[in-house]
């Protein structure tokens, strides 16, 4: 059986149920009947677990407030990003020698 919560697995197993009866032939369909098709129940029940979103944990002390690290003067941050763009926009313009 499938270890993803019961509501979940009543949701997808609904829209699964609706794709195969309700919608006209050639009518649009997920991949979840296909599968359904191919792979029956349990197929799909494991299609359904491996895809099931993880469950976040809260962040520790350290990963909510990580060290910022060494602050940039203003002039030191506008130079920088100067540079950046410079690089930026070499690797955009159209190139004469195609060596570069």
């Amino acid at each position: 059986m499938s270890d993803a919560d019961p509501p979940t697995v009543l949701a997808a197993y609904e829209v699964l149920r609706r794709e195969a009866t309700e919608l006209p032939p050639g009518g649009p369909r997920g991949h979840g009947l296909a599968l359904f098709l191919t792979r029956g129940l349990p197929g799909w029940l494991a299609a359904l677990t491996a895809l099931r979103p993880v469950p976040r944990r809260p962040p520790t002390p350290a990963e909510a407030s990580p060290d910022p690290g060494p602050a940039l003067k203003p002039s030191a941050r506008t130079e920088l990003t100067a540079v950046l763009a410079g690089m930026v926009l070499a690797c955009t313009a159209p190139r004469e020698d195609p060596r570069c």
